[in-house]
């Protein structure tokens, strides 16, 4: 009989939701749900951490507690939403001092009072490794959402923000590597509520993902929904040079870092061409354009002259 470990996040995933029938407007497989409230929708969306597979030991307990927001935050900004609170439950061992605890709720009061939203509840349990739980949710208009589906062949596929900082800060800590900006990014990410905010108004955003799990990972989900290719250009991609040395001093091939890795936490979406002017206006120098849809099978890396296959992998569980 098959296990999880056998199967991968995705293949569970994709199996589960083909037995599960729902009649909200935007149902499983996307970043968040969506429930009709008449005249808008609310989103929802929920995100689990643990202690063995999300928190590195540098991590402090305010930084655990931004980090359960930060993430279920992220959902709601990839949606287009505007955040109105979250609703946590922490599995915790007994032995938790509740100083810890306090300042683990610092942390997520921190970020939420950073997008506007605040604390709506929650539940505490004991464990023997620390879980923790959210549940955020937003609102947005009807014709404002953003999905996963609608890239069309000739769209730009756009980011913002900057690329493997997380996966920097990682190797930075494992490493022993100089890189503060890289470790605050991966024990801190920031949700772009705001960006999403632009993105849902602009009317050119045809869709739209939080990157988490890796570039090259969200691609494919783009790419899988929308029934369109993508085609990446290397130089295209906004990488800082504090990524590039960590690299070079981690002896990582830069790829890793940026396409593969994950935990950045930016946007990933399609822009009609007519659009994309307007767009770069209204968020200045926070977004880059990094590849173009196709009407193709194969999502392709352009580098140094070359087109290749980009390798469908990023950070998956159960792996």
């Amino acid at each position: 009989m098959r296990t999880l470990g056998d199967m991968g996040e995705k293949d569970v995933v994709r199996r589960i939701l083909m037995d599960i029938k729902s009649h909200a407007p935007v149902g499983p497989g996307d970043d968040a749900a969506a429930v009709d409230m008449g005249d808008y929708y609310l989103v929802i969306s929920t995100d689990i951490i643990s202690a063995r597979t999300h928190l590195p030991q540098a991590m402090t307990d305010r930084q655990i507690g931004w980090m359960l927001a930060a993430v279920n935050y992220s959902d709601i900004a990839a949606m287009g939403a505007r955040p109105i609170g979250i609703v946590v439950s922490l599995a915790l061992p007994r032995d938790t001092k509740f100083a810890s605890l306090k300042r683990i709720m610092k942390g997520v009061q921190e970020c939420s009072n950073s997008v506007g939203a605040e604390i709506l509840g929650g539940d505490t349990k004991e464990s023997a490794e620390m879980t923790l739980a959210g549940t955020a949710i937003g609102t947005v208009d009807k014709n404002k959402i953003l999905l996963r589906k609608g890239a069309r062949p000739g769209d730009h596929l756009v980011v913002t923000g900057s690329l493997g900082l997380a996966a920097a800060g990682y190797y930075a800590l494992v490493k022993g590597l100089n890189c503060p900006s890289g470790v605050k990014a991966l024990l801190e990410p920031k949700p772009r509520i705001k960006e999403g905010l632009v993105l849902s108004s602009s009317g050119g955003v045809t869709s739209c993902m939080d990157i988490s799990d890796g570039l090259a990972s969200s691609i494919y989900q783009l790419s899988e929904m929308s029934g369109v290719s993508f085609e990446i250009d290397w130089d295209s991609l906004p990488v800082r040079k504090d990524v590039l040395q960590v690299a070079q001093d981690s002896d990582v091939e830069p790829e890793e870092l940026v396409l593969y890795y994950g935990g950045d936490y930016q946007l990933l979406f399609t822009v009609r061409p007519d659009r994309l002017k307007t767009l770069r206006s209204r968020l200045k120098s926070k977004i880059s354009v990094i590849g173009k849809a196709k009407r193709s099978t194969r999502n392709t890396l352009k580098r140094n002259g070359r087109v290749t296959i980009l390798e469908d992998r990023g950070f998956e569980h159960f792996r």
